[in-house]
């Protein structure tokens, strides 16, 4: 099985910002394989931010991690085809007020022409719409008219091309990645010993889970209370 992984921006940023971005490089060891993102992807870490005075020192944090190789910059011809093939199809999935609706933006698809041009089947994603239309587009409808506040009708000959051509891949977030980081005992590092322990945590272990995975979803990752509930019900159980 192809081990590589394709990274959207959304994953790197929110590890960057929750000084966690030092996980890659243990995460990607454990993985086996390479860590990629793609040109467009590369634009929104580092070439944008760069020119900003808001951004930049975030894009200087991440810069490192590319040099080194920790994340790759894969970039070909097949890939900006794809990309233009699969921006158009998923443009015209979903139809409101009679114009098909943008749900999707270049970035988000070259990650995706990415995948499949490794040969691949992973992608980090933390956006909610572009996770649901590899996963389940039909889903999409609902949260679209909910979203717009009107009535949404899809093209469902575009939504069974679409999911012909990514249909089979897998999608994580750093959600998920955060969890595996905690599980391999990554985070260990952040939980006091027994002399340092404070009144005010209870359960250290328990106490840095929850603050990753809150940190995680505050900083954009699509992910519910729920979510966190469950992760947190489950550790419980296993200590």
């Amino acid at each position: 099985m192809n081990k590589n992984i394709v990274f959207d921006s959304g994953p790197v940023i929110s590890l960057t910002l929750n000084n966690l971005l030092w996980l890659l490089k243990p995460l990607k060891e454990k993985c086996g394989g390479e860590f990629y993102i793609s040109p467009a992807i590369y634009n929104e870490l580092i070439k944008k931010p760069l020119s900003t005075k808001k951004y930049k020192f975030e894009a200087l944090q991440i810069l490192p991690f590319i040099m080194d190789g920790t994340l790759k910059y894969h970039k070909c011809q097949k890939i900006e085809e794809q990309t233009k093939k699969l921006l158009n199809i998923a443009n015209s999935c979903f139809i409101a007020k009679d114009s098909y609706i943008n749900i999707v933006h270049k970035g988000e698809m070259e990650a995706i022409a990415t995948v499949l041009s490794l040969g691949s089947d992973t992608l980090v994603i933390d956006e909610r719409t572009t996770r649901l239309l590899v996963e389940c587009p039909h889903s999409l409808l609902e949260y679209l008219q909910k979203k717009l506040h009107t009535n949404v009708d899809i093209h469902r000959d575009n939504v069974k091309e679409l999911e012909k051509e990514i249909g089979h891949l897998k999608v994580i977030r750093s959600f998920e990645l955060s969890v595996a980081a905690f599980e391999l005992g990554l985070l260990d590092k952040y939980m006091l010993k027994e002399e340092e322990k404070l009144d005010e945590v209870d359960d250290i272990r328990a106490s840095v889970l929850e603050g990753v995975l809150w940190a995680i979803k505050l900083s954009g990752c699509s992910v519910t209370r729920d979510d966190i509930d469950c992760v947190l019900g489950r550790e419980n159980k296993i200590h």
